[in-house]
């Protein structure tokens, strides 16, 4: 009977390593690398819209922000270093030492060290879920109170100047919707939850909402313009970068203003004349005191303009 039952356990578990867990299948990354800066090559995840017209990166050696956005073969996110991606950021001006600062949690990190991608998981192509444990972007020159210093590598940061973490977390997942316009077919959808782990105040934040475009991308699109404007009076904030007056080729981001409601809201531009590029920001201002969790959602949109603000003016 021993033999027997031994006999069926062994033979069950040869079953179970001929037939792999679909679930375990499911959810594996398509991974690739990608070079920023001469030399550094960075580990990537990659998806895709079910059309197969656009492929992002979401880079995994520098948070988990998106260094490549392509649409129909074609770049449209900036992707020098960690500065100029896709990504969100978050800013709060202290005025605790001997000059004021802004104390700078960024997705990416900070420039010489990169902020760690803790977690990851996919569907396949289709969708990602990634966890960000965020550096200060500027060094702790706002003088934070409580500084961590970065631990990179596995060792106690030691560079010049310091690397510092942040008691801030984000989770981004990133999913693809449909665009009823058609074209392109689909448009990317980034759900952010942004977490303190800190039971702390430390006042408003503003939220920064940051995209990157290379320099060739030269005509600016906002939508409601002339803001701030109160969160109560329009349903979402939109802006991006077109290569052409007619800017029918280009990139847009947008939030519904709902993402803080009693607030306002805002979009502004920049061009980086020393790294060459082009940047939009959506934003807005709020705190996160105490432990506490506050849900993000935002909008990636490639293709013309025109379609990108029907789009954002159905947002709610």
């Amino acid at each position: 009977m021993r033999d027997s039952l031994l006999f069926t356990v062994v033979f069950a578990a040869g079953l179970c390593a001929q037939q792999p867990d679909k679930e375990a299948v499911r959810v594996g990354c398509q991974t690739t690398t990608f070079q920023m800066q001469p030399g550094q090559v960075d580990h990537a995840v990659v998806i895709k819209d079910p059309a197969g017209e656009q492929t992002v990166l979401f880079d995994t050696t520098s948070g988990g922000a998106i260094v490549s956005f392509r649409y129909k073969g074609e770049e449209h996110t900036w992707g020098w270093n960690g500065g100029g991606l896709l990504q969100m950021a978050f800013h709060n001006s202290m005025n605790r030492g001997p000059w004021a600062g802004d104390y700078n949690p960024t997705q990416a990190g900070d420039g010489s060290a990169f902020s760690p991608v803790v977690g990851v998981a996919c569907k396949g192509t289709e969708s990602i879920t990634l966890l960000t444990m965020m550096l200060d972007f500027n060094h702790n020159n706002g003088f934070y109170e409580k500084p961590l210093i970065a631990v990179w590598g596995g060792r106690v940061n030691d560079m010049f100047p310091l690397s510092y973490s942040s008691p801030y977390m984000l989770e981004t997942r990133a999913s693809w919707v449909p665009n009823p316009a058609g074209a392109p077919k689909y448009y990317l959808k980034l759900e952010e939850y942004f977490t303190h782990i800190a039971d702390e105040k430390i006042g408003p934040f503003g939220y920064d909402f940051a995209n990157y475009m290379p320099w060739e991308f030269d005509v600016r699109a906002v939508s409601p313009e002339n803001c701030p404007c109160p969160s109560s009076s329009t349903n979402y904030m939109a802006g991006g970068w077109y290569k052409d007056q007619a800017r029918t080729t280009g990139l847009a981001v947008a939030m519904p203003s709902s993402n803080f409601p009693n607030n306002q809201v805002h979009g502004g531009f920049n061009s980086d004349y020393m790294w060459r590029n082009r940047n939009f920001h959506l934003g807005s201002r709020e705190a996160l005191d105490g432990i506490a969790q506050k849900k993000l959602v935002w909008y990636v949109m490639t293709g013309s303009w025109e379609n990108a603000l029907k789009f954002a003016r159905t947002l709610q």
